[in-house]
Protein backbone atom coordinates (compact mmCIF):
# COMPACT_ATOMS: atom_id res chain seq x y z
CA UNK A 1 0.00 0.00 0.00
CA UNK A 2 2.89 2.46 0.63
CA UNK A 3 4.84 2.02 -2.79
CA UNK A 4 1.53 2.60 -4.63
CA UNK A 5 0.23 5.74 -2.69
CA UNK A 6 3.49 7.27 -2.47
CA UNK A 7 4.75 6.23 -6.14
CA UNK A 8 0.93 7.44 -7.61
CA UNK A 9 1.23 10.60 -5.33
CA UNK A 10 5.11 11.71 -6.67
CA UNK A 11 4.18 11.26 -10.37
CA UNK A 12 1.00 13.06 -10.19
CA UNK A 13 2.75 15.99 -8.69
CA UNK A 14 4.99 16.17 -11.08
CA UNK A 15 3.10 15.94 -13.77
CA UNK A 16 0.59 18.62 -12.21
CA UNK A 17 3.71 20.62 -12.23
CA UNK A 18 5.26 20.02 -15.75
CA UNK A 19 1.59 20.24 -17.32
CA UNK A 20 0.65 24.01 -18.30
CA UNK A 21 -2.24 25.70 -16.52
CA UNK A 22 -4.19 26.17 -19.29
CA UNK A 23 -4.47 22.89 -20.28
CA UNK A 24 -8.20 21.42 -18.86
CA UNK A 25 -8.29 18.35 -20.94
CA UNK A 26 -5.37 16.84 -18.95
CA UNK A 27 -6.18 17.42 -15.45
CA UNK A 28 -7.42 13.33 -15.56
CA UNK A 29 -3.81 12.37 -16.37
CA UNK A 30 -2.71 12.42 -13.01
CA UNK A 31 -5.09 10.04 -11.28
CA UNK A 32 -4.87 7.83 -14.94
CA UNK A 33 -1.42 7.37 -13.61
CA UNK A 34 -2.29 6.54 -10.07
CA UNK A 35 -4.54 4.50 -11.34
CA UNK A 36 -2.34 2.59 -13.90
CA UNK A 37 0.27 2.28 -11.08
CA UNK A 38 -2.13 1.11 -8.54
CA UNK A 39 -3.40 -1.22 -10.97
CA UNK A 40 0.59 -2.68 -11.63
CA UNK A 41 1.56 -2.86 -8.15
CA UNK A 42 -2.21 -4.75 -6.94
CA UNK A 43 -1.28 -7.40 -9.66
CA UNK A 44 1.94 -8.47 -7.91
CA UNK A 45 -0.25 -10.26 -5.27
CA UNK A 46 -3.30 -11.85 -5.59
CA UNK A 47 -6.66 -10.66 -7.04
CA UNK A 48 -8.20 -8.23 -3.06
CA UNK A 49 -4.95 -6.95 -3.51
CA UNK A 50 -6.02 -4.89 -7.33
CA UNK A 51 -8.90 -3.44 -5.76
CA UNK A 52 -6.64 -1.95 -2.66
CA UNK A 53 -3.64 -1.28 -5.32
CA UNK A 54 -6.49 0.45 -7.70
CA UNK A 55 -7.93 2.45 -4.67
CA UNK A 56 -4.54 3.34 -3.25
CA UNK A 57 -2.88 4.27 -6.55
CA UNK A 58 -6.60 6.56 -7.58
CA UNK A 59 -5.77 8.61 -4.16
CA UNK A 60 -2.12 9.10 -4.38
CA UNK A 61 -2.91 10.68 -7.91
CA UNK A 62 -5.36 12.76 -6.45
CA UNK A 63 -3.71 13.91 -3.63
CA UNK A 64 -0.62 14.43 -6.20
CA UNK A 65 -2.95 16.81 -8.08
CA UNK A 66 -4.09 18.99 -5.42
CA UNK A 67 -0.91 19.43 -3.99
CA UNK A 68 0.37 20.50 -7.32
CA UNK A 69 -2.27 22.92 -8.10
CA UNK A 70 -2.00 24.66 -4.22
CA UNK A 71 1.55 24.96 -5.12
CA UNK A 72 1.25 26.47 -8.33
CA UNK A 73 -1.49 28.84 -6.85
CA UNK A 74 -1.72 29.28 -3.05
CA UNK A 75 -4.54 31.75 -3.42
CA UNK A 76 -6.44 28.18 -3.53
CA UNK A 77 -6.08 27.62 0.16
CA UNK A 78 -5.98 31.25 1.20
CA UNK A 79 -2.33 30.86 1.89
CA UNK A 80 -0.92 34.22 2.04
CA UNK A 81 2.38 34.88 -0.25
CA UNK A 82 3.00 37.72 -2.15
CA UNK A 83 6.09 36.99 -4.51
CA UNK A 84 6.58 34.32 -7.14
CA UNK A 85 10.00 34.06 -6.12
CA UNK A 86 8.71 32.49 -2.37
CA UNK A 87 6.26 30.13 -5.12
CA UNK A 88 8.82 28.78 -6.99
CA UNK A 89 11.01 28.17 -3.97
CA UNK A 90 8.11 26.09 -2.40
CA UNK A 91 7.74 24.37 -5.13
CA UNK A 92 11.34 23.32 -5.90
CA UNK A 93 11.81 22.19 -1.79
CA UNK A 94 8.60 20.23 -1.54
CA UNK A 95 9.05 18.51 -5.23
CA UNK A 96 12.77 17.51 -3.99
CA UNK A 97 11.07 16.55 -0.67
CA UNK A 98 8.85 14.39 -2.32
CA UNK A 99 11.54 12.88 -4.20
CA UNK A 100 13.58 11.63 -1.44
CA UNK A 101 10.25 10.21 0.26
CA UNK A 102 9.48 8.45 -2.42
CA UNK A 103 13.35 7.00 -2.69
CA UNK A 104 13.39 5.90 1.01
CA UNK A 105 10.05 4.00 0.63
CA UNK A 106 11.43 2.53 -2.46
CA UNK A 107 14.43 1.28 -0.34
CA UNK A 108 12.37 0.49 2.53
CA UNK A 109 10.17 -1.83 0.22
CA UNK A 110 13.04 -3.69 -1.57
CA UNK A 111 14.41 -4.20 2.43
CA UNK A 112 11.52 -6.12 3.08
CA UNK A 113 11.07 -8.10 -0.32
CA UNK A 114 14.55 -9.56 0.58
CA UNK A 115 14.39 -9.87 4.39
Amino acid sequence: MAITMISSFVLALYIQLLLPANQTGLYLLPIVVGLFIGWKFGTIIKAPAILNGIYNGTMGGIMGMMLGAVLQNPALCNIPIESEAMIVSNMYSLAIFAACLHALISQFIRYSFRV
